[in-house]
């Protein structure tokens, strides 16, 4: 019943998400065409990849800080291209790390700015909000005005040195921190839908700005994967931080899209029909994950059987796994490339 369950919410979750997302990711799309000239087009960094390094794509999922394998990226930071997804920012500048591209592009008013530091952050916006002081994705959020003011600092210090791959659909007051700290920023559109169609949002928003085009498989861990391969052009990519799921010991509360899913089921003692149990034969251990995450894995998944280049799964946890995905450490992923 709970299979069934998922998989018609996962062949719904595309166009639920389009239809509630799309009025949003329009609108920002609109207001940040005026600021295209404070950075460049993705495709200003189509050639920066003249050494042919690989890639690691970094993460933000629990395994990233559970596992640890900060001092194999130390170790071998500099023969690879390191792209970081948004909410692992803060975890390799606070490693004194800076990735060569940081990903972000979720529209949400709100909540993306934290991962750059919300300047003007009130305890009165936290009661309106729980999302970070009740996860597991960044502990260190958990107390959130002093967090905030260390990234804020953090983020300062190091904004002039960082790339960011900022899409389109990124929030104003993320537009407004990543101009303001005079990051370098290098613009792009999310694949929304077919452009091929006659009211295509997508062939819409690249018709006012021209800016090329990103499958993102509806999260930034895909997104940067893609960027890795058709970007920079790299054929081996390392996965670190690219969960998809949640340590069974994780209470269902500190999951990601648990207020999402409870305005969907109202009823508590349900909502455990949206999650599944899932065993990563790897690590012969148990972990758990929603019908958003098994989503995105779905994508991610179809994503790489479509590629040329080699993917690793280094992460150590979550539910990843697919025949084209090898299984590896960090270590021995960056021994071998």
């Amino acid at each position: 019943m709970k299979n069934n369950l998922i998989d018609k919410l996962h062949k719904k979750l595309n166009s639920v998400t389009f239809k509630s997302l799309s009025k949003e990711v329009y609108t920002n799309a609109k207001y940040n065409f005026k600021f295209i000239d404070f950075g460049k087009s993705l495709k200003d960094l189509l050639k920066v990849n003249k050494e042919n390094k690989n890639a690691i794509i970094v993460g933000g999922g629990p395994s990233l800080r559970k596992i640890n394998q900060i001092k194999v990226l130390k170790t071998y930071k500099k023969k690879f291209i390191i792209i970081a997804c948004d909410g692992a920012l803060y975890y390799l500048l606070s490693n004194n790390i800076i990735p060569d591209l940081v990903v972000t592009f979720d529209p949400h008013p709100t909540r993306i700015i934290r991962w750059f530091g919300n300047t003007n952050l009130k305890k009165k916006d936290l009661k309106k909000d729980d999302y970070f002081s009740r996860q597991d994705i960044e502990k260190k959020f958990n107390n959130e005005i002093e967090s905030n003011k260390k990234i804020i600092s953090l983020f300062n210090k190091n904004a002039r040195k960082l790339k960011i791959a900022l899409c389109t659909s990124s929030s104003k007051l993320v537009v407004r921190r990543l101009i303001e700290s005079k990051t370098n920023i290098y613009w792009w559109n999310a694949f929304l839908d077919d452009p091929n169609k006659k009211n295509s949002l997508t062939k819409k928003i690249f018709k006012l700005n021209k800016l090329p085009i990103v499958n993102t498989g509806g999260n930034v861990g895909s997104a940067a994967w893609m960027m890795a391969e058709n970007v920079f052009n790299c054929k081996n990519i390392a996965l670190l931080g690219m969960d998809f799921g949640y340590y069974k010991e994780t209470p269902i509360r500190a999951t990601q899209y648990y207020d999402v899913l409870l305005k969907i089921c109202k009823d508590k003692s349900k909502i455990r029909n949206f999650y599944s149990t899932i065993y990563n034969k790897k690590l012969k251990k148990k972990f758990y994950s929603d019908y958003v995450y098994m989503w995105y894995k779905k994508c991610l998944v179809e994503m790489i059987n479509n590629s040329k280049s080699n993917t690793y799964n280094c992460t150590m946890g979550g539910i990843l796994l697919d025949k084209k995905i090898k299984w590896s450490t960090l270590e021995q992923f960056c021994k071998k490339n």
